[in-house]
């Protein structure tokens, strides 16, 4: 007989009964749909400043990948953050999501064994970002002074597994208040309708 003071599935079912039910999925999305939006707004319309926190990681990559990133990645971070906001494609949104997060993670644990220190590059901060994106994250106070100023290490790094494990949660649970149960409710009742129209005609002979 398995010792439940060793192994106290009861205490672990009603985690995993409270993690797969829709409510948590809300937080999930809320707090990644947050900070992908404030992330790609405050990097938009500046990629010299976004290309220069690309390059503080010292990578090895090709100039016209930074290129593309430094003007590509902040309106898919802003458009992600949106999606996820709202509500819609929520597991889609989450897996890109998921994705991006863990090319960051990859890129903040190279730099940190490497013993480099730049900074976070999140949230682009000073006179280099963009002026709405700024103002937004200065609204949140002392979290929005830290996320702009957050260098790379282990804090960085258990942040970004938090939101890798969000993204994971979105894309296996279902979500709560979303634009996207609307459209399938929508889908579903137009498919409902066409059933009943088609079960009126009379069969063919």
């Amino acid at each position: 007989m398995t010792d439940e003071r060793i192994f106290p599935t009861s205490a672990w079912n009603r985690v995993w009964g409270l993690l797969s039910g829709p409510y948590p999925t809300l937080i999930s999305r809320l707090v990644l749909g947050g900070i992908f939006l404030l992330s790609g707004l405050t990097k938009l319309g500046v990629p010299d400043t976004f290309r220069a926190s690309i390059n503080s990681y010292d990578m090895p990559l090709p100039s016209g990948l930074v290129q593309i990133m430094a003007v590509g990645l902040p309106p898919l971070e802003l458009g992600l953050g949106v999606w996820l906001l709202a509500g819609l494609f929520p597991r889609f949104s989450a897996a890109l999501t998921g994705g991006l997060v863990l090319i960051f993670l990859i890129a903040i644990i190279q730099a940190m064994f490497r013993g480099l220190d730049p900074d976070c590059g999140c949230f682009a901060g000073g006179g280099g970002a963009n002026p709405l994106g700024v103002a937004a994250v200065r609204a949140l106070g002392p979290v929005g002074t830290f996320l702009t100023n957050e260098k790379v290490g282990v804090g960085s790094i258990a942040r970004d597994l938090v939101f890798l494990l969000m993204s994971l949660h979105l894309i296996f649970v279902p979500t709560i208040f979303a634009l996207d149960n609307l459209r399938h409710r929508g889908r579903e009742k137009a498919e409902y309708e066409e059933s009943e129209v088609l079960s009126e005609k009379p069969g063919e002979v």
